[in-house]
């Protein structure tokens, strides 16, 4: 007999629905292939509409992502070769899927911008020039601060919901922001005496609940050591 669809509420957009899947805390095609088999992976209750919207932007930013981290590296490793054979149509296993891995490499070609120097403005930090790396040219790709913002909301939600088993009401906010190292570290010291460290291959999450109130708190994602995000939880302000 087929199980019926377990109805709760979801993580994401907080409604209560019939149709509950499991979400990925962290993208399962994100993992190195590095990552254990047996490992337990973050999963989280989630409708199958937020499901397929944050796959469909998972799938998006690892594109693109995955183009600009080192293949070497033991923190991402597989993930630019997974990314490169899933826009090349000699994996692709019937002509459809051919006809779109061709479309997705088409389009990130005409979206590639050639530099004869690096720009000063946009870069992501730590996602500039490596040390000791010869660029006979410079290649960007454009990523959407918006999915990154998205990502960073649906880790810090799930984590808190993994980790606590409460969701972060309609009465918080989360607010995101990007910072250099150095910041953060300034930022991490002042919360030292609480900080909470959550790590996975290829994630790595520290967070600092305020004793004031235990459903604010402070958040530093680092994804295959490169993908640095930061998010604060408060409560919203009230309007009168």
């Amino acid at each position: 007999m087929a199980k019926t669809p377990k109805s709760g509420r979801c993580v994401h957009c907080l409604q209560n629905v019939d149709n509950l899947t499991r979400d990925h805390v962290f993208p399962s095609a994100w993992y190195p292939d590095t990552t254990p088999e047996n490992l337990q992976r973050w999963t989280i209750p989630s409708c199958k509409k937020c499901n397929e919207e944050y796959g469909r932007l998972e799938e998006d930013l690892l594109l693109r992502l995955g183009m600009c981290i080192d293949p070497e590296d033991a923190k991402s490793s597989g993930i630019t070769d997974k990314v490169l054979r899933s826009i090349d149509p000699d994996y692709a296993n019937d002509r459809t899927e051919k006809q779109t891995r061709e479309r997705k490499r088409n389009k990130i070609k005409k979206e590639i911008v050639k530099w004869e120097a690096i720009p000063p403005i946009g870069l992501h930090p730590n996602f500039g020039v490596q040390k000791n790396v010869y660029y006979p040219e410079y290649l960007s790709i454009p990523i959407s601060a918006d999915k990154l913002e998205r990502l960073c909301h649906k880790i810090v939600r799930g984590l808190t919901y993994f980790v606590d088993q409460t969701f972060i009401e309609s009465d918080f906010e989360i607010q995101f922001f990007t910072i250099d190292d150095k910041a953060a570290q300034t930022i991490l010291k002042k919360y030292q005496e609480h900080l909470e460290t959550y790590d996975r291959p290829g994630i790595k999450v520290v967070r600092a609940m305020t004793s004031d109130n235990p459903d604010a708190g402070f958040y530093a994602i680092e994804i295959w050591g490169r993908l640095k995000m930061y998010a604060v939880i408060k409560p919203k302000k009230l309007s009168y």
